[in-house]
């Protein structure tokens, strides 16, 4: 166990929550570029599948990191969903912004929880899993609109 207040992550690690942040902005982008392509419930759909993604990709990328400490790794990886699905659906509207910090909420406690229950191989295997789910997002972006 790393000592409190450090963040150490390696390459694999650091390379996943650059993603996650990368996909969040193209993500943004898109939505502020296409805005009245979009219904608000189409708004809000992004904004929390983003969100939960975002937050469980993390969660369990923290939670793997950060084992014996489910704390941290817990506020880490709602912190990240928060701020990606607050971010996104702040470009459709307030309740969409408000979907999507309660769904990054919630993949944040449940990546977390499921980071410190698994072993750090099948960790890395569902965080590859997951960061495919994220790069769906892009996706439902066309499809939606």
């Amino acid at each position: 166990m790393y000592p409190k207040g450090v963040l150490i992550v390696n390459g694999f690690h650091l390379y996943v929550l650059v993603f996650i942040g990368g996909i969040t902005l193209f993500t943004i982008l898109l939505a502020l570029r296409r805005k009245k392509n979009y219904s608000s419930m189409s708004g809000m759909i992004v904004s929390m599948y983003l969100g939960m993604n975002a937050g469980l990709t993390a969660g369990i990328t923290f939670g793997s990191v950060y084992q014996g400490d489910l704390f941290l790794s817990t506020i880490l990886g709602m912190g990240f969903g928060i701020l990606a699905g607050c971010l996104c659906g702040a470009c459709f509207g307030l309740l969409s912004s408000l979907e999507g910090i309660m769904s990054g909420l919630m993949g944040g406690m449940m990546g977390a929880m499921l980071g410190e229950m698994i072993a750090a191989d099948q960790a890395n295997v569902l965080i590859k899993i997951f960061l495919l789910l994220s790069v769906c997002t892009i996706f439902l972006m066309f499809i939606l609109s």
